[in-house]
């Protein structure tokens, strides 16, 4: 009765170990050069081991929880309807749906068969293109790639234009508009200015003439 005891207990042994190798190598995919998984290394500290990082998850969702109202309502939802987050497999149905059901379900999605099916079949009638056509298009495309080339220096030629144009046309406007009117008003001013000293000297004269 030992002996079984200790079969099955080594037996039990072996067939965690190989279950712990296979997750190893789906975690991180290591292994030996002959293909067995390789064992997990040992963490170096005790901050570094699985049950210390999961304690830091989960006193991190728990803050999480405090602090976001969103994710409280997951973990709620979670805790009351788990078989919401388990993931059904697409070949079997979902269970719990009575035959109506899934021919309700199919029957919604009935009038994008013949629209899907008039797609696939525009896809046979297109034709191909011609082989040298095609061939021809590639042998351009370095030649495509050098106009890009010229086009991108063409532009930056172009808006370095614009820009020196814009300057001109500032420095004519200060100097050739603003410039030009300041003057026209100085003269006017020195008109005015002998204007005023001409009417004056005729005064005068006017008033000797009359003296005399």
């Amino acid at each position: 009765m030992t002996l079984e005891s200790d079969a099955i207990a080594g037996a039990t042994i072996e067939l965690l170990e190989a279950r712990l190798r296979r997750l190893n190598y789906l975690l991180t995919g290591d292994t030996s050069w002959t293909g067995v998984p390789a064992a997990p290394p040992k963490p170096d500290t005790l901050d570094e081991t699985a049950s210390r990082r999961l304690a830091r998850l989960e006193r991190e969702l728990e803050r999480l929880s405090k602090s976001i109202p969103a994710v409280r309502e997951v973990i709620q939802l979670h805790d009351r309807f788990p078989e919401l987050f388990s993931s059904t497999p697409s070949q079997n149905p979902p269970e719990g749906l009575t035959t109506q059901n899934l021919a309700s379900i199919v029957l919604s999605y009935a009038t994008a068969f013949p629209e899907t099916s008039s797609r696939l079949s525009s896809l046979t009638d297109l034709p191909i293109p011609d082989a040298q056509i095609s061939a021809s298009l590639i042998e351009l495309q370095p030649k495509l790639n050098k106009l890009t080339q010229v086009q991108q220096e063409q532009a930056k030629e172009v808006s370095a234009l614009r820009i020196r144009t814009a300057k001109l046309l500032q420095r004519w406007y200060e100097i050739g508009l603003v410039g030009g009117g300041e003057c026209w008003a100085e003269w006017e001013g020195r008109l005015e200015d002998v204007e005023r000293e001409v009417r004056r000297e005729e005064v005068i004269r006017e008033r000797r003439a009359k003296e005399l």
